[in-house]
């Protein structure tokens, strides 16, 4: 298939394709990388009997994220969760027109007037987690893995972010206060807390290495009736904690419903509470509205319904969930990571906050505007982001429609996989500057549009980009403003990358010393 068409690759089998190498192989992203430097920017692999290339030529991504992007506007997803399930589907998995009315609909959401009414939130998250810090750093000779506590923060943040401020059902007991998704939102001193553990279980599972899920994708046949095995036995599992509520506590729910099931809960009391309740304006609010309000779009060639599905808001809240835990706390241990180890840089950010007029006594909007336009603090989080992307999984697209670029037939159903990691460290789109070396002030010059993408690409880039880079900021301008980061014997070892659904560190170990103010 490949050869005719000119394309190198490397040998694979008849009927697993290059499968048995993708799924015994402990990082994707490193294997991709091998074979480039073999086989060169664009070359050929089989998913099964699937043909998927694998590029780290800037020029052909380009045409496949932005300038032929109605012909890759899917993202290639297991078999399994192409299964429609009554048409509860969120923006990550939705395609066609249902992506592109759930991206209007949602994209309003992270405008900079809603990230400055969230600002508030977010400090006060943070707040908790320097009095959590605060109480570590007592003792001045102990280190911390802070990249645990960081995913805390997150989950925290989430919290705040889909507030929920009534009486939340949680496995039939009510909490008093302030909380969202019906969680205590006392976590960061609570490493127990249920939705914590459920999502860390969630990340450690890397789909890919499931059987069920190794068999649809190879045999297509089989995904239809593996889905319905798999929402079939939690089905019996449902029936048989309602006749036996005991066996609740024996039977485990499958992490991702068991989450989905307790944000039900919360929008349930949500809806029944409005007509007596406060209006509110956090996230969750906003994807309600948007499933009652019928907008259509003037600017669109073509007009299309502006409305999130009632089906469609429980999947969405999920994905921001879950979507903004690991990966936002993971670019946070990366870049503590390198301000311990990289002293000058650390003492160039805190004197730029010290010349900013940033303080604790800022309000929302002015607490926003300093973290956004610090300069340099913005080109060392694009540089940590950089050397460290997130994932490559998820920039993979499918064809929709047979197409050619740059001389070559790309022929619908086939799958285009980046290599980020090539990119990233492409002397010819990174230099001078060596890319192995930290060097933030190489973002100062304009490079290729594909060049930097660990947020994706193009119209499906990460919806909540903005989001995570202000709440990453923020975090590390409180931070440093009251702290001095500082290495251990763990942290000059470096640390071990573990790829699942992101690509994380095993732990980040640093020492926090109070600043002399």
């Amino acid at each position: 298939y490949f050869k005719h068409r000119g394309i190198l690759g490397p040998p694979h089998h008849f009927l697993f394709g290059h499968y048995k190498t993708l799924w015994s192989t402990k990082s994707f992203s490193k294997q991709i990388q091998e074979w480039t430097r073999q086989y060169g920017s664009i070359y050929g692999l089989f998913l099964g009997r699937r043909p998927m290339y694998v590029v780290s030529d800037v020029d052909f991504l380009q045409e496949v994220y932005i300038k032929q992007f109605s012909s890759f506007h899917s993202r290639a997803i297991p078999r399994i969760f192409r299964i429609e399930t009554d048409g509860k589907i969120h923006l990550f998995r939705a395609n066609g027109e249902t992506w592109r009315r759930q991206r209007h609909v949602i994209n309003p959401t992270f405008s900079s007037s809603k990230l400055k009414s969230m600002t508030s939130l977010v400090n006060k998250c943070i707040t908790a987690l320097l009095n959590k810090i605060s109480q570590i750093t007592d003792d001045k000779q102990k280190e911390t893995n802070i990249y645990e506590l960081y995913k805390r923060l997150t989950m925290d943040v989430i919290c705040k972010i889909i507030d929920f401020s009534y009486k939340c059902p949680i496995n039939n007991l009510f909490f008093l206060g302030r909380c969202a998704f019906g969680i205590d939102t006392d976590m960061q001193n609570d490493i127990n807390n249920p939705y914590l553990q459920k999502l860390a279980v969630l990340f450690k599972t890397d789909v890919d290495d499931l059987l069920l899920f190794r068999l649809a994708n190879l045999i297509p046949f089989l995904a239809r009736p593996l889905h319905d095995i798999v929402f079939g036995l939690e089905n019996v599992r449902e029936t048989l904690v309602k006749l036996l509520p005991v066996l609740n506590d024996y039977i485990a729910e499958i992490p991702a419903l068991w989450l989905m099931n307790r944000v039900q809960g919360v929008v349930d009391v949500r809806i029944q509470s409005s007509s007596t309740s406060t209006k509110r304006t956090d996230l969750l609010q906003l994807m309600m509205e948007a499933t009652r309000d019928n907008m259509t779009d003037p600017i669109d060639d073509q007009s299309m319904t502006k409305t999130l599905r009632p089906n469609e808001l429980i999947p969405n809240v999920f994905l921001f969930m879950a979507a903004g835990y690991e990966t936002t706390s993971t670019a946070l241990a990366y870049s503590t990571y390198i301000l311990a180890t990289k002293q000058d840089i650390q003492e160039k950010i805190v004197e730029e906050i010290k010349n900013s007029s940033w303080n604790q006594n800022n309000n929302e909007e002015e607490a926003y505007e300093i973290a956004t336009n610090l300069s340099y603090l913005d080109l060392f989080a694009r540089e940590v982001l950089r050397m460290y992307p997130i994932t490559s999984k998820a920039m993979i697209r499918e064809c929709n429609t047979t197409t050619t670029i740059g001389g070559h037939t790309i022929e619908k159903g086939s799958v285009i996989q980046p290599d980020v990691f090539t990119i990233h460290y492409n002397p010819d789109l990174w230099g001078p500057e060596d890319p192995n070396t930290f060097y933030p002030e190489r973002h100062l010059v304009k490079r290729h549009p594909v060049a930097w993408m660990p947020f994706g690409v193009g119209s499906r880039n990460c919806v909540g980009m903005r989001f995570a880079l202000m709440e990453l900021k923020l975090c590390l301008i409180h931070l440093l403003n009251q702290y001095r980061i500082l290495p251990t014997d763990k942290t000059e070892k470096g640390f071990k990358l573990e790829e699942r659904v992101v690509i994380q560190p095993d732990a980040i170990f640093v020492k926090l010393e109070k600043r002399l103010i």
